[in-house]
């Protein structure tokens, strides 16, 4: 029996690690690719992305319900030649950072809109309209995964 328990504490611990490498789906030069419309033209990167995101969240337990409201505000987000939209897009991270707070199954969508978020500020407004449709994406694939 001594070696029954060893297994099963070696597999826990093989799935708390994959599970650690799964939280870190993007990065900043995968976030700064899927943004810039002339390395990923296609949008295969964003949308390949976007659905390992939105199964990943699925699998965490995330509900639309606890996003909602972080999407409805990127979808208001409007490029301006000021710079304003960047106010509400650090805003937003804010939000997500609050909402993750209060539900822990949000730790891989805050890490990964973090790097998004700090990668789209350094853009304009193709960035910005490629991080709009990578969080419709996400959502997308989430429900089609079977989120609710």
């Amino acid at each position: 029996m001594p070696s029954n328990n060893f297994n099963n504490q070696s597999r826990e611990r093989q799935q708390n690690n994959n599970s650690n490498n799964q939280t870190d789906i993007l990065n900043a030069q995968i976030a700064a690719k899927l943004l810039d419309s002339k390395q990923d033209a296609d949008g295969n990167l964003l949308f390949e992305m976007a659905e390992k995101v939105g199964r990943k969240i699925k699998d965490d337990g995330v509900t639309v319900s606890q996003i909602r409201k972080i999407y409805s505000e990127v979808k208001k987000l409007e490029y301006d030649e000021k710079g304003d939209y960047k106010y509400n897009l650090r805003l937003i991270k804010a939000q997500i950072g609050y909402t993750a707070g209060r539900f822990s199954k949000l730790k891989t969508f805050k890490n990964v809109f973090d790097v998004l978020i700090a990668e789209t500020l350094k853009g304009q407004k193709n960035e910005l309209k490629r991080f709009k449709d990578f969080f419709e994406a996400v959502i997308a694939y989430h429900r089609a995964f079977g989120g609710n």
